[in-house]
């Protein structure tokens, strides 16, 4: 049977590109190119291209902190509204609303609110900062191991929302820390996924102060 009429399949020449095939076999298919088989030629290229391609990737070294950055920002756009991860419910164990207000506070220009709670091992320390006449609320957190001080908790996905709404995403820097901007709304919870943990913290926010 002539060359030109013995056909080899995509496995075959996706073999045939990363040199997993036989010598004898590969002599084979390089007379049938050789041939003029146009199907197979325009297959054959095609993987040559890709593998060429993939040796390429492969051989370039991701930075740790920006292959981090990537997981971190997949999780955020991966994380499902049902998850899951073992759910950590927080306890309020902080609220500045419960303080003595100084003469004076309520007419300041700028409305903060300072709350603290504990899920697990875990503290979640949250600033509700929000400048009068602002259609926006600015809130600034950190997410500390109690029972571990020296865990690393970076980028972790945090995940605001109201409802079953998602109102703002951010992720954790080096010292747990997070800030997100949002517009003010009643029924707020904050998510936020430790993957290598098998957890997810949740904390019930209520609503925030407003103007």
């Amino acid at each position: 049977m002539p060359h030109a009429a013995q056909h080899f399949d995509i496995t075959q020449w996706a073999d045939y590109s990363r040199q997993l095939v036989s010598p004898e076999q590969r002599q084979q298919m390089a007379s049938h190119l050789q041939d003029g088989c146009s199907r197979c030629q325009k297959v054959a290229q095609l993987f040559e291209k890709f593998t060429a391609v993939c040796a390429r990737e492969s051989a370039y070294q991701l930075p740790p902190a920006v292959e981090r950055q990537a997981k971190a920002l997949a999780a955020i756009v991966m994380t499902p509204r049902r998850s899951a991860l073992e759910r950590l419910w927080a306890s309020l164990v902080y609220d500045s609303v419960n303080d003595p207000q100084p003469v004076g506070v309520r007419g300041a220009h700028q409305i903060n609110r300072h709350v603290l709670f504990h899920a697990g091992d875990y503290s979640v320390d949250l600033r509700f900062e929000h400048e009068k006449g602002s259609a926006s609320m600015v809130l600034v957190g950190q997410i500390a191991n109690q029972k571990s001080p020296e865990e690393t908790m970076s980028n972790l996905p945090v995940i605001l929302f109201s409802g079953k709404r998602e109102l703002s995403r951010s992720i954790s820097n080096s010292f747990g820390e997070f800030q997100m901007e949002y517009v003010p709304h009643s029924d707020l919870r904050l998510l936020v996924p430790i993957e290598s943990t098998g957890q997810e913290l949740e904390v019930l926010l209520g609503k925030a102060p407003e103007a």
